[in-house]
This record gives structure tokens, C-alpha cells and sequence, in this order.
């Protein structure tokens, strides 16, 4: 394996453990935990040994990311403007993906941060998670067209 296929084999494993968590505090552990008084103990139990994983995960994304861009997105990119093709740019996509995935892993950060800040997003997480999963399958299915564009 080469250096860009490892290295998006560990981007997409990441990011799927990321953007799975997101569903299942959304849909089983915020309804849960919402619906009984006197929870607060068992959600920083979750958030505290939650919060190394998403820091860590954010981290890898991120540094996995650029490396993509860098070794895969950018001859994707030279190549398109040769052709000279009609379409969304590569660099306009990955843009787009880039802002989107960060605002999921803000809202990630945001669910297991200790921040006095944060509190009024943890407050309303069924809101805040909702739009996390929008933002996972809209990064998602950017990344898929991003990934079927022609190469050199």
C-alpha cells in the first residue's frame, strides 16, 4: 500500500468512528439521558472518557486531510485544469467539504467539552447533533464525488 491509500484508510476509518458516535449520542444516548432527572453524573462520565477519542480523532482528520489533499487532491486538481472540464473545481469542493467537516467537529468538540461556552450548545444537543449528521453526510457525499473525479 502507498502512502495515500494508508493514509486514507485511517482518514475514512476515523472519520466513521467520529461521525457513528455523533448518530448514536443523537439518537440513543442525548434521548436517554434527556428523559431522566438527575443524569448529569452518567453524561460527564460519557463526555469525560469521550473527550480524548474526538481531540485525538479531530487531530488525525485533519493532519490525514491535508495529507490527501497534498499528495492526491492536488494532482486531481492540475489534471481537471487541463482538461479543462466543465464542473465544480476541485479545490471548490474540497473547500466546501473542508468547512463542512470542520463544523461537525465542532459540534463533536462542543458534546464533550468542558467549556462554560459550550454549555448552550450541550443544552440543545438534539438540535446541535441533528446538524452534526447533515454536515457528516453532506462531507460524505462531497468526498465520494471528490474521490470519482478523474485522474492522471
Amino acid at each position: 500500500m502507498s502512502g495515500p491509500e494508508i493514509s486514507t484508510l485511517i482518514h475514512v476509518i476515523v472519520a466513521f468512528f467520529i461521525a457513528g458516535t455523533l448518530l448514536f449520542q443523537w439518537r440513543a444516548v442525548h434521548p436517554v439521558l434527556s428523559s431522566s432527572d438527575g443524569d448529569d453524573q452518567i453524561r460527564e462520565q460519557i463526555r469525560g472518557r469521550w473527550r480524548p477519542m474526538v481531540h485525538v480523532g479531530a487531530t488525525i482528520l485533519v493532519v490525514t486531510g491535508l495529507y490527501q489533499l497534498m499528495a492526491v487532491g492536488m494532482p486531481k486538481a492540475d489534471f481537471q485544469d487541463t482538461l479543462e472540464a466543465s464542473g465544480p473545481a476541485y479545490h471548490m469542493l474540497f473547500g466546501i467539504k473542508f468547512l463542512l467537516a470542520i463544523g461537525a467537529l465542532f459540534i463533536a468538540g462542543a458534546m464533550v467539552g468542558r467549556s462554560g461556552l459550550m454549555v448552550k450548545i450541550r443544552q440543545s444537543a438534539s438540535k446541535w447533533l441533528s446538524l452534526g449528521i447533515v454536515l457528516v453526510i453532506a462531507v460524505i457525499a462531497i468526498s465520494r464525488y471528490l474521490a470519482q473525479m478523474p485522474s492522471a
